[in-house]
C-alpha cells in the first residue's frame, strides 16, 4: 500500500513537470509565431509550376519515414520532372533508400543546422511538413529555408503555410497519397501500396531457422517489445511476464522475438531466462530486412505503436498493436493491415501522466489473438 502511494506521488510529480514544460512549449511557439510566421512573398500555388520540394523528415523516426514513402513513389511516376530532396536523419535516409528513393538527402545535425539553412535557402519550391503539430522548432527551420511555398496538414492557423491537405486525411497514409495527389494531375492509383525495401534473402533464411525448431507450434507470432520512448517499451521485468503468460495461455504459440538495433543484450538475456524452446529470436544482425522477413512469416505480430505496425501495414499482414489511450493519435497511425487489431493502455489519470506500454487490459490481447486467427482460419 505504501509503495502504490508513493508511485502515484512520483507519477503525479512527473506530470506537474510535463504540465509546466508544456505551457513554456506554449508560450515558445507563441514568440516564434511572431518573427517566423511569415511568407516570402504571395504567390498564387500552380502544381505545374512545382520543380523542386523538400520534404521534412528530420526527427529520424521511422515509422515516419515508412508512410512518406508513398508520396516519393508517387512524384517518381507521375511527376519524374520534379527533384525531391529529403531533411532526414541516418536511420530514416536508409530506409527511404531502400524502399523509395528520393534525389538528394540532407542529414540534419543540430550542429550543421545554420550550414544546412545556408546551402538551401531559396532553393526549393514547395516546403513538406504533415505533421499534425508545428513546433516553435519546426516553425523556426521551415520558415528559414525560404521557400516558395509550404504544404501542410492542420497548419491553417500559420501564415506560412499555404496549401493545405483536406483535413479528412487523417491517417499519414491516407496523408501522404493526399499531398502527392496535390501535384499531380492525372488520376492516379488508389492503392498505393507503401513501397519497401527487398528482403527475399532474409525471408528465405529465417525460414530455414524456424525449420529448425524441434517444438511442434499451430501458429507462429512476430514480438517486438520496443518502441520510441522509454513508455513505449517493455521492460525486462514486463517482458518476462508477458512470456510467461503468453506462453501458459498459448503453449502452441511459437513466439519470434524481432532483433532489434542497441537491443540485442536484453533480448538474449530474456530468451536465457525463459529458457524455452517456444520462445527464440533469430542470432541475424538487426535490420529492416530481418524485421520484415519476420513479420510476413508471422500469422500476426505483437508490437507496442511503432515502426513495426507500419511495416506490417506496408505487407499487409495483421498485427496487435499497443497505442495510447489518444484516439487522434491512434486514428492517425493505426495499423491498415488486414485483419489488425488494437489494444489500448489505461486511461491517464491527467493530461499529462504517462502511461507505460504493459498497462492493458490482457483480456483484451487474448480477444485480439482469436479475431485474427479467426480471420486467417
Amino acid at each position: 500500500m505504501v509503495v502504490k502511494l508513493y508511485m502515484d506521488w512520483v507519477k503525479k510529480i512527473k506530470a506537474g513537470w510535463r504540465l509546466i514544460r508544456n505551457k513554456v512549449k506554449a508560450l515558445k511557439l507563441n514568440l516564434y509565431r511572431k518573427v517566423y510566421d511569415k511568407r516570402l512573398q504571395e504567390i498564387d500555388f500552380e502544381p505545374s509550376k512545382i520543380k523542386s520540394v523538400l520534404l521534412l523528415r528530420w526527427d529520424n523516426k521511422l515509422g515516419d519515414a515508412i508512410m512518406c514513402g508513398s508520396f516519393i513513389k508517387l512524384l517518381r511516376q507521375y511527376r519524374p520532372d520534379i527533384q525531391i530532396t529529403v531533411l532526414t536523419g541516418t536511420t530514416t535516409k536508409l530506409w527511404i533508400e531502400k524502399a523509395a528513393p528520393a534525389d538528394d538527402y540532407i542529414i540534419y545535425t543540430k550542429a550543421k543546422r545554420k550550414q544546412i539553412i545556408t546551402d538551401n535557402k531559396r532553393k526549393f519550391d514547395l516546403f513538406v511538413d504533415l505533421g499534425t503539430n508545428c513546433s516553435h522548432k519546426d516553425l523556426c527551420l521551415a520558415s528559414q529555408f525560404k521557400a516558395k511555398h509550404y504544404l501542410g496538414f492542420n497548419k491553417q492557423h500559420y501564415h506560412l503555410f499555404d496549401v493545405e491537405v483536406a483535413p479528412q486525411y487523417v491517417h499519414f497514409k491516407e496523408r501522404y497519397i493526399a499531398a502527392a495527389k496535390l501535384l499531380i494531375s492525372q488520376p492516379i492509383d488508389e492503392q498505393c501500396p507503401l513501397p519497401i525495401p527487398e528482403f527475399s534473402q532474409q525471408r528465405f533464411e529465417l525460414q530455414q531457422f524456424i525449420n529448425q525448431v524441434q517444438q511442434k507450434f499451430s501458429h507462429i507470432v512476430g514480438v517486438n517489445l520496443f518502441g520510441s520512448s522509454k513508455y513505449r517499451r517493455f521492460s525486462l521485468e514486463h517482458a518476462k511476464a508477458l512470456i510467461f503468460q503468453w506462453r501458459q495461455q498459448f503453449p502452441d504459440d511459437l513466439l519470434v522475438i524481432i532483433p532489434t538495433p542497441g537491443e540485442e543484450k536484453f533480448i538474449k538475456r530474456l530468451i536465457a531466462i525463459v529458457n524455452d524452446k517456444m520462445v527464440i529470436s533469430p542470432n541475424f544482425p538487426a535490420s529492416f530486412e530481418v524485421s520484415l522477413a519476420i513479420i510476413d512469416i508471422a500469422d500476426f505480430t505483437f508490437t507496442p505503436d511503432t515502426a513495426v505496425v507500419h511495416m506490417a501495414s506496408a505487407l499487409n499482414k495483421p498485427v496487435i498493436g499497443i497505442y495510447r489511450y489518444n484516439m487522434q493519435n491512434y486514428e492517425e497511425w493505426k495499423p491498415v493491415g488486414k485483419y489488425s487489431q488494437r489494444l489500448l493502455n489505461r486511461k491517464p489519470f491527467s493530461e499529462n501522466d504517462s502511461v507505460h506500454v504493459h498497462e492493458f487490459d490482457w483480456q483484451d490481447l487474448v480477444l485480439a489473438r482469436a479475431t485474427i486467427l479467426k480471420a486467417l482460419a
